[in-house]
């Protein structure tokens, strides 16, 4: 398993309209594309960062995961995304060592993606995720 770089930082925002104008009107980043993930689960904010992208997630109910975090954590960075070529391959070598994940198997994630997560407390309750490409994305 290689880790290409980081692919995003993903950042828990209550209002990602909002966070995304604060951004351009502070430091001139400017969202390249919007995604509405769920659909109607949330709203998600691409900004390019050099070779890297600043995710915005705004949770659009107040269900799951993420809605969660946000009660519990308020906003800020909630995870680290790495890029990896195959991320079957990846989470195989992860488990291998010993790794706990959270998914199993990838699933379909935003800006074109493939993704999985590890298990919470693999790094001191940084959380951590697995990103594979699929095409050009935003």
């Amino acid at each position: 398993m290689t880790v290409r770089g980081l692919h995003h930082v993903g950042m828990l925002v209550r209002d990602a309209r909002a966070t995304a104008e604060r951004l351009r009107a502070s430091l001139g980043l400017e969202v390249t594309a919007w995604e509405d993930y769920g659909p109607g689960l949330l709203r998600i904010a691409f900004i390019p960062i050099g070779g890297t992208l600043l995710e915005l997630i705004e949770p659009l109910t107040d269900d799951g995961f993420n809605a969660a975090w946000l009660r519990e954590r308020g906003e800020g960075v909630q995870h680290l995304a790495f890029q990896v070529d195959d991320i079957e391959a990846a989470i195989g070598a992860l488990r291998a060592r010993g790794v706990a994940m959270q998914h199993e198997r990838p699933v379909r994630g935003a800006g074109n993606t493939l993704i999985a997560f590890l298990g919470a407390r693999t790094v001191d309750g940084l959380l951590l995720e697995l990103t594979q490409p699929l095409g050009p994305g935003p």
